[in-house]
């Protein structure tokens, strides 16, 4: 490893590339112009000398450059051609390369004994072998016309096609080559296996074919879809051994198209100039490699670190810039070896540091104060920080750090509710397209705003409830009372019997005619003086309209100076505005005044002047009244017991009137007002219940950038936004129970009323559709007195019907819960560690738009290797193809499974004080060198050895020394 290796980056590589002395189609003209023309590139790093059945000219090259030729050269490998069958359908043999490392230094050796051991036969009594002696004789056996040796030689190559077979088990068979090669298959019409005749005695063939391969070699851009299983739902792919990286190479055989393939579809690689960096293209066929004229760059330069370095550290730092990776990069080292010191000092410089007690920074400010942090990003700025004694450097936070505590504290919270959540839509709202935000500062705004309209109606409806339930009180008690106005009534008409019994007998017809009109006259008296109180009843009603309309008015004006001001604020000119304030069609207080006048000059009219009124005025006939009473009888004591009698028949009569009156208005227009509005009430009862489904269906496309984020995965469907009803039944219950007197025979006992609101209720109250609703209260109801006044007598003393139907739609313990699940699990129930997964999780799959490099301190801690392998992994290898990843961590799973693009060892010693000086040195995970990354990953991390070697399993890799 090195100090300033920068792990896995783009390099130009040219796996197909033929040299002078080529066997077949040699147009070179020598070594030289072939050596300057690749030395003159400074872009190359590896190149794949390609040759027909041999290795020699791969050879010869090799003595080239370790004579110092290709300096600009990192990796020189042999690509051995073969042409094997079937024939495709345009009559030629299937192109198969193997790619061999050049790691061990008898590998040519190797690789001509190994190709001395694959034979042709020739006319069923001769085997030829993959030797340039065997393929000249072939070439000789072949035509016996040819005895120049180079041209026997070249007929040979070209008979020498083996069966697909047979080169299999050949292959097999060859430990060393097995485990030193690799197979790339051309997928063209002409030579390759697409060429294949497509009918079915070929198809198992073609699909050996793909399924022998590592690499398919081919430019194409519809080929690379195919065989990355973009362009199909990735299912033939399981057919063929899974995703493959196409490859490619100029495959010049003329100066003229040395390191040109068509259309400057170059081969770009990213990985360490080695075989083992080809190999690493194997487990990121997508990310490690593209054909184009230049290499992908999906990190937003500004936003990307080039490098970190600290001054002035009194020899706590080795003062040298530490170049960083783009992508993924992996901090390991043992425990106290600096790694949580380099990404706090990251995050420090980048203004995203959190100030934590026995963070690294807070332990050692006195020790580093005046120690300088640069950090220089990839558009060639630089962000400095001096450490100081206190606080944090201002600005705007330029990374994302997650300290191990800061994820451990959101995740311990047993609640589920506070930081965790708030955090979790904090990164979904910066994950919204701006325009949708209305403004808002946060996801709790948001969330506010868009509800706003639907809750306010909540409130309307809630207040609509009670107000019908106050009225319905109101209209009940008038019915309550109508068993006593009946009652009245006959006591009533029984008193006037008894009245009429006892008036004094009339002795002459003078008297019974006197009589008769005294009657007549009280009578008229009598509905005198009850037109005039229905008058005066008028007036009273004015008068509550005319309140009624002040008070209407009041909120007309309040709605409409809010309402304006809205409008103005959205941009409704001032013209216009006059069509939105509500008011009445006319003068409304001129009708009342002129009513109110009316009432009183009847009022006047029938009361009658005080001198000389009218005779239909309540004066006058009062005056006759006492006239015929004075001229009834003789007999005074005999006249004042008729006349008391004849006004107390007359009071009874109009009574009696009254209360008919009460009766037939109860009866009739009050009953059916009663139930209109009890009907109301239930209509408005089960409208709030649809405005919960409103609210839901808000807060569900609120939530859908978040589910549309995770759809895409099986595991990635585990995590899901959800809306539950909550229903607390018990607690409704318990409510309800304290209404009843428990003495009286109720229709439930509590366990009974439980299963019933279970039944008939909960459906209802959980979003069921309003039928289900209405016929789930009919059926609760149904043991109930079906009458207000048997209500009352199950009931204690001091509550009343009100309060049952208070009780009964009440909604205060029906709410919408809303948040996250992980397979089926909500957000408040999962362990610590699983809390951490779903985080990570939202962090590397949400935060799509924030492009900051993203800083992670050891989120493996309460993790297990499976939750990382299944979930995790995946997440961080799709995240750093956008954003750049510093991860601190101690699992091997995390280094090995997300194929980091560098690996960044931390180590520290200290003086006899006990002054730490940290040093870090890294390299790319493909190095397996001795002392290379992937060796010092294997002795760092426990299990990092099986992390490799699983991984090499999982992609049916031929085993190769970690």
């Amino acid at each position: 490893m090195q100090a300033k290796h920068r792990g896995s980056i783009w390099r130009r590589w040219d796996v197909h590339l033929h040299s002078p002395g080529t066997i077949r189609e040699d147009q070179f003209e020598g070594w030289e112009e072939y050596v300057a023309a690749i030395e003159a590139d400074t872009e190359i790093a590896a190149l794949g000398i390609t040759d027909y059945l041999s290795v020699k000219n791969y050879a010869h090259a090799m003595k080239l450059k370790e004579a110092g030729r290709f300096p600009n050269v990192a990796l020189l490998f042999p690509n051995i051609e073969f042409r094997i069958s079937p024939a495709t359908k345009h009559g030629k043999g299937i192109n198969l390369h193997l790619l061999i490392s050049p790691d061990d230094p008898e590998h040519v050796n190797q690789i001509e004994e190994a190709l001395g051991q694959l034979s042709f036969e020739y006319k069923a009594d001769r085997k030829f072998y993959c030797t340039e002696t065997s393929l000249t004789a072939l070439g000789q056996a072949f035509d016996e016309r040819l005895t120049d040796k180079r041209a026997a030689l070249e007929e040979g190559v070209n008979q020498f096609k083996v069966e697909f077979r047979q080169f299999k088990d050949w292959y097999r068979n060859q430990p060393w080559l097995k485990r030193n090669a690799l197979v790339a298959l051309d997928a063209g019409e002409q030579d390759g296996a697409a060429g294949l005749k497509h009918d079915g005695g070929f198809a198992a063939v073609r699909e050996e074919l793909y399924s022998f391969a590592d690499f398919i070699l081919s430019p194409r851009a519809k080929d690379r879809l195919f065989w990355l299983g973009k362009s199909h739902d990735g299912e033939v792919l399981k057919r063929f051994g899974g995703a493959k990286a196409c490859l490619h190479g100029c495959d010049a055989h003329s100066m003229a198209r040395l390191l040109k393939p068509d259309d400057g579809r170059h081969c770009w690689i990213k990985a360490d100039p080695t075989f083992e960096g080809l190999r690493q293209v194997i487990f990121e066929p997508e990310e490690r490699v593209w054909i184009g004229e230049s290499p992908p760059d999906l990190h937003d330069r500004s936003r990307t670190l080039e490098s970190v370095g600290v001054l002035n550290s009194k020899g706590w730092f080795e003062e040298i810039t530490l170049p960083l990776n783009p992508g993924l990069v992996s901090i390991i080292g043992k425990k106290g070896m600096g790694k949580s010191a380099l990404n706090e000092l990251i995050a420090y410089t980048g203004r995203g540091w959190i100030d934590e007690p026995g963070s690294f920074i807070a332990r050692s400010r006195a020790a580093l104060k005046g120690a300088t942090v640069v950090l220089k990003w990839r558009d060639g700025r630089t962000s400095t920080a001096e450490i100081t004694a206190k606080g944090t450097p201002e600005g705007t936070e330029e990374v994302r750090y997650l300290s191990q505590k800061f994820v451990e504290r959101l995740c311990a919270d047993p609640r589920g509710d506070s930081d965790l959540v708030r955090e979790i839509e904090a990164v979904v709202f910066n994950h919204l397209d701006p325009s949708e935000t209305l403004n808002a500062s946060n996801f709790a705004d948001l969330r506010d705003k868009k509800t706003a309209t639907v809750r306010n109606e909540q409130k309307r409806l809630i207040s609509e409830i009670k107000r019908l339930h106050r009225e319905i009180d109101e209209a009940f008690k008038k019915q309550l009372g109508l068993a006593g106005r009946r009652a009245r009534k006959e006591e009533l008409l029984r008193a006037a019997g008894a009245l009429v019994s006892q008036a004094p007998s009339l002795e002459s017809a003078a008297e019974e005619e006197a009589a008769q009109r005294l009657n007549e006259e009280q009578k008229a008296l009598n509905q005198a003086i009850a037109t005039q109180a229905g008058f005066k009843d008028q007036l009273l009603r004015i008068a509550d309209v005319q309140q009624r309309i002040r008070t209407f008015q009041a909120e007309m004006n309040r709605f409409s100076a809010g309402l304006l001001a809205d409008l103005r604020e959205i941009g409704i000119p001032e013209t216009e505005l006059r069509v939105f304030v509500p008011s009445f069609a006319g003068d409304v207080e001129m009708p009342l005044i002129q009513r109110l006048n009316d009432f009183k000059r009847l009022i006047a009219e029938l009361e009658g002047e005080e001198v000389e009124p009218l005779p239909q005025t309540i004066r006058a006939h009062r005056s006759r009244v006492k006239e015929l009473s004075d001229a009834i009888m003789a007999d005074e004591a005999k006249q004042k017991r008729f006349i008391e009698i004849q006004a107390a028949l007359a009071n009874t009569d109009q009574e009696l009137h009254r209360i008919d009156v009460e009766i037939a208005s109860i009866e009739g227009p009050e009953a059916e007002r009663l139930k209109a509005m009890r009907e109301q009430r239930r209509a408005v009862y089960v409208e709030y219940f649809e405005t919960l489904k409103l609210e839901q269906k808000v807060l569900a496309e609120l939530y859908r950038p978040l589910q549309e984020q995770f759809v895409t995965h099986e595991e990635e469907k585990k995590v899901q936004f959800h809306i539950r009803w909550l229903i607390d039944v018990d607690a409704w219950l318990a409510r309800g129970m304290h209404l009843f007197d428990q003495r009286k025979s109720l229709p439930y006992s509590f366990e009974q009323m439980r299963e019933a609101a279970h039944n008939f209720l909960v459906p209802g109250w959980s979003g069921g559709p309003p039928s289900e609703l209405n016929d789930g209260l009919d059926s609760f109801l149904a043991p109930f007195p079906q009458r207000g006044e048997g209500i009352q007598e199950i009931l204690r003393s001091n509550y009343s019907p009100t309060d049952f139907f208070d009780w009964l739609y009440s909604v205060d313990h029906i709410s919408l819960a809303y948040g996250l699940s992980y397979q089926g699990t909500s957000l408040e129930n999962l362990s610590p560690g699983t809390k951490g997964i779903v985080l990570l999780m939202l962090y590397l799959a949400m935060d799509a738009e924030d492009r900051r490099p993203l800083l992670i301190d050891q989120p493996d801690e309460n993790l297990d290797n499976e939750s990382i392998y299944s979930l995790l992994a995946a997440y961080f290898r799709k995240a750093k193809v956008r954003r750049q990843i510093l991860l601190i961590t101690h699992n091997p799973n995390l280094v090995v499974n997300t194929d980091a693009e560098q690996i960044v060892v931390a180590e520290c010693v200290k003086d006899e004080n006990g002054t730490p000086s940290f040093t870090y040195l890294s390299g790319a995970i493909e190095d397996s060198h001795p002392g290379g990354a992937r060796k010092t990953a294997c002795r760092i991390l426990e299990g990092g050895e099986d992390a490799f070697l699983r991984r090499e399993r999982r992609y049916a890799l031929r085993q190769t020394s970690v």
